[in-house]
């Protein structure tokens, strides 16, 4: 059985880069007009449509759900069209949803995710332990990206707290490798705080355990909203944390769906997030 590992760093080989194209549709940057489902649909699709046409296409893509659910039922089907174009374009499908509940519940959170939303993974909130992460840890070839390290300013509430001499976020790692279907979980850790990203890299190279990160919080230079992080600066703490980068995905949100805002052409919205993805792999310099 391939490992969730195996098959990002297939990915990302294979897309020539480390980049996780996040959409977040935020209705007030998105340059275009008419009916709301419809905008995130074609703002989905638009970017597909220009990367192909630039030909560079991301590793993984990574729509928020939460965009798309606030918008009601015609938005959330939109989502489902957007995630099934990208998946038919060989991009791997990351649904950020950050689900967890009891079992049964995460048992139909899987099913939607894996189904209607053809996702190859899920992003998942660990807090209530194993029975709320396993059922999307049942199918051979999906998958779960655990928060473990988040690029949020609210991770250190409960994340950083030291128990035992170490931080919650190394508890939750350990346990979460004990889990039955461990080779299919990954762990999302931001780029936001580099000294703890390459300490985590480092951790789990200690423990012989090939796992894929998913890294959110990277910015695009010129572009606002982005968290601040530098792909250069990810690049270079996982190789000092002894990991290989084309194991983990780095995610841009903001910096790549409003790049047309460094010129204010937005006639081009589509073209200009395609090139930043462009540049952004570039700059990591791999």
């Amino acid at each position: 059985m391939e490992s969730l590992f195996a098959r990002v760093a297939a990915r990302t080989r294979a897309a020539g880069n480390i980049v996780c194209f996040g959409l977040d549709p935020v209705l007030d940057r998105v340059p275009l007009e008419g009916d709301p489902a419809q905008v995130v649909e074609r703002f989905g699709l638009g970017f597909l449509e220009a990367c192909q046409k630039r030909g560079v296409l991301p590793a993984a893509v990574k729509p928020n759900a939460a965009y798309y659910e606030a918008l009601g039922t015609t938005a959330v089907e939109s989502l489902a069209k957007v995630c099934r174009a990208w998946s038919e374009a060989g991009v791997l499908v990351v649904l950020d949803a950050k689900r967890g509940d009891i079992g049964r519940s995460s048992g139909a959170y899987a099913q939607s995710a894996f189904g209607p939303f053809h996702a190859d993974v899920v992003t998942v909130a660990p807090y209530m332990g194993r029975d709320s992460v396993e059922p999307f840890l049942t199918e051979s070839d999906k998958g779960a990206f655990v928060l473990l390290r988040t690029s949020n300013p609210g991770a250190r509430d409960f994340q950083d707290l030291v128990l035992d001499g170490e931080p919650l976020y190394l508890h939750v790692a350990r346990k979460a490798l004990s889990w039955k279907g461990a080779e299919k979980i990954g762990f999302v850790v931001g780029a936001t705080a580099p000294q703890e990203l390459e300490s985590i890299a480092a951790w789990f190279a200690a423990q012989g355990a090939k796992v894929p990160f998913l890294i959110p919080g990277v910015s695009v230079p010129g572009v606002k909203g982005g968290q601040g992080g530098g792909i250069d600066e990810v690049v270079a703490r996982l190789r000092a944390g002894g990991s290989d980068p084309w194991g983990h995905l780095v995610n841009a949100s903001s910096g790549l769906n409003f790049a047309w805002e460094r010129d204010g052409n937005k006639a081009r919205w589509a073209e200009a997030g395609a090139q930043a993805l462009e540049e952004l792999a570039a700059a990591a310099k791999l």
